[in-house]
C-alpha cells in the first residue's frame, strides 16, 4: 500500500482548511512527528485518517480525517495532563472549544463498551488525571478532542495546541479508575 499524502486529501478543502492542513502537517513532520497515513473505506465514509505520534514520546499528537465524513482534527490532551513548563492551553481556549475540553469528564470514544467500565464510559479502563482551577478532572487517554475544520475554524489556537503537544516530553499521569461489579 502507497503512503497518502495530506496534500492529495486537502485540495478538495476550502483554500484557508487546505493552506492550515499542509501548514500544520509541515509543522509537526519538522517537530519529530512519524504520520502514519491510511485510507478508512466501508457504507458510511470514505476518508483518509492522518495519525501524528511524537517519535520521542511515542504518544499520538493527533489525527486529522479528511474525506466524505467532512474534515476534522481531534487533539491530544499530553500537554495539560502531564504540565511541562511549556504552556497550558485550557486558560486560552474560546469558550466553545473549551466545553467541549471541560464538558468530557469520559471516554471520547464513540461507542463505549460499558461493560468494560460502567463508571466512566471508557473502554480503555485507565484515564489522565490533570488538575484546572483546583478541580482534578479526568480524560482518556485515547480518545482526543474533535474540531471541525472549515472556514470558522480557530486556526491561531489549533495550530498552539498542536505546538504544545509537539513540546510535551513528559511522563503522563495516570489513575487506574475502579471498576464497579457487575450486579
Amino acid at each position: 500500500m502507497s503512503k497518502v499524502e495530506i496534500t492529495a486529501y486537502a485540495n478538495s478543502q476550502p483554500p484557508e482548511v487546505r493552506g492550515w492542513l499542509v501548514a500544520v502537517d509541515k509543522l509537526m513532520t519538522d517537530s519529530g512527528c512519524r504520520v502514519v497515513s491510511k485510507v478508512v473505506s466501508n457504507s458510511k465514509r470514505t476518508d483518509s485518517k492522518f495519525t501524528y505520534t511524537s517519535k520521542k514520546t511515542k504518544k499520538t499528537v493527533c489525527i486529522i480525517n479528511i474525506g466524505t465524513s467532512g474534515c476534522n482534527i481531534s487533539l491530544r490532551s499530553n500537554h495539560f495532563i502531564h504540565p511541562n513548563g511549556k504552556g497550558n492551553i485550557l486558560d486560552e481556549l474560546p469558550e466553545d472549544m473549551f466545553h467541549t475540553v471541560r464538558g468530557r469528564a469520559s471516554c471520547g470514544c464513540r461507542n463505549p463498551d460499558h461493560s468494560v467500565n460502567l463508571d466512566y464510559d471508557c473502554v480503555h479502563g485507565v484515564a489522565g488525571l490533570y488538575t484546572y482551577k483546583d478541580e482534578t478532572l479526568l480524560t482518556c487517554l485515547y480518545g482526543g478532542f474533535d474540531f471541525v475544520l472549515n472556514e470558522s475554524a480557530n486556526f491561531d489556537i489549533l495550530t498552539k495546541w498542536v505546538e504544545l503537544e509537539t513540546a510535551f516530553d513528559g511522563e503522563i499521569k495516570q489513575l487506574q479508575l475502579p471498576r464497579r461489579k457487575k450486579q
